[in-house]
């Protein structure tokens, strides 16, 4: 005869929790627009310059047209290193976000630098960090991820 091997009890997910998923939901839904939209930048600044108005505020003699193109080259090549990065950053969103759901305690701390950095965009980056760090340090938060 054999007795059933005893079980953990599983925590209970705190009521505060959504007070941390959805700010980096909302987060991770910016990024990913954020990524969607930038390649357009290119384009535009290049309609821009183009464009005879811009040729026509430019009388300097010191800026020809192709000090003009080496400049939307560097410009062009300078968005997609962001895009890069931008691309890192919503996967970053993606990891964490699935941690802070799972209760590791990484996950609220890397939610905790997220919720900080984004508090420095305002105003919805300041709203929603606000709120996700007012979750991330509530105390059954806290026991939850550091089970």
């Amino acid at each position: 005869m054999t007795f059933p091997a005893p079980q953990t009890p599983a925590l209970q997910v705190p009521a505060r929790l959504s007070w941390v998923t959805v700010p980096l939901i909302v987060m991770l839904v910016l990024q990913v627009i954020g990524v969607l939209l930038l390649p357009l930048l290119v384009p535009l600044i290049s309609a821009i310059a183009a464009s005879p108005d811009f040729a026509a505020s430019m009388n300097d003699s010191a800026t020809d047209p192709a000090s003009v193109r080496m400049v939307l080259g560097f410009l062009s090549a300078f968005v997609w290193v962001i895009e890069v990065f931008q691309i890192a950053l919503a996967v970053l969103y993606v990891f964490v976000l699935r941690a802070v759901q799972a209760g590791r305690s990484w996950g609220r701390v890397a939610a905790i630098v997220l919720f900080v950095l984004g508090i420095l965009n305002f105003p919805l980056g300041t709203l929603l960090g606000v709120f996700g760090l007012i979750g991330a340090f509530d105390a059954e938060v806290t026991a939850y991820c550091n089970r």
